[in-house]
């Protein structure tokens, strides 16, 4: 399925209100695209998400303007910086757990990508997408992250584990998770994302691996008016 008609399917059957995006998370030097201009000021990943999500845009960034350095670390371009892998961050500053140790614990737990794994982000919405994407996200209610799950499981049934901690959402409960556990994933948001991107409090985000991506937007396109229809009084 082309990437135009993957993101008009999975607007159309799961009617959502926002652009689905592709993220690429690029490897090598050689492989950033050379027909693309990096960003000159520094954002958070979760912002450049949510631009591609509402206004269409396409980010293209090194580690050096992701403004966030925990949304950095957890997409592979950088090592965590102290202050988050001692768990301080959480414990002194955000309050997120009772003590240091506990945040530490939180931290080593997060699903990132290997430090030094990629070299730059690309994020678009996944129709402008010029290159395949290694995830899809989209921001949603909880009937459309069920879609989505139903979607996937469809073929071969199971269940979906859903893994995430409240914290650091955009990064890796929807885009490093996503990568390596190779299913979808549903984060809860977190309140960075929802203070500094505008995450609404009422919504979900998803991230799903490009490849069950696919299958699940042929499935959608074939089940999801069905799906609709049956839950009609």
């Amino acid at each position: 399925m082309e990437l135009d008609e993957m993101a008009k399917t999975l607007v159309e059957r799961l009617h959502l209100e926002t652009n689905p995006v592709g993220v690429k998370l690029i490897k090598n030097e050689e492989d950033i695209p050379k027909d693309m201009k990096m960003i000159t000021e520094p954002i958070r990943y979760c912002e450049m998400v949510q631009a591609a999500r509402y206004r269409g845009e396409t980010t293209l960034a090194k580690v050096d303007m992701h403004s966030c350095k925990g949304g950095a670390a957890g997409l592979g371009l950088m090592e965590f910086p102290e202050n988050i892998s001692s768990g301080n961050l959480y414990f002194s500053k955000l309050n997120k757990c009772e003590t240091k140790e506990a945040g530490s614990k939180t931290v080593s737990s997060f699903p990132a990508m290997p430090a030094g794994s990629a070299v730059a982000t690309l994020v678009a919405p996944l129709e402008k997408m010029t290159v395949k994407p290694d995830v899809v996200i989209f921001v949603g209610t909880p009937v459309q992250a069920r879609r989505i799950v139903q979607a996937v499981l469809y073929e071969k049934g199971g269940r979906v584990n859903i893994d995430t901690a409240g914290i650091q959402s955009f990064c890796v409960d929807a885009t490093s998770s996503p990568i390596l556990k190779g299913d979808v994933n549903v984060s809860l948001g977190c309140d960075g994302s929802a203070k500094n991107s505008g995450l609404e409090n009422d919504l979900v985000v998803v991230g799903i691996p490009f490849d069950v991506a696919e299958k699940a937007s042929v499935v959608l396109a074939k089940k999801g008016e069905f799906w609709d229809d049956w839950m009609k009084p």
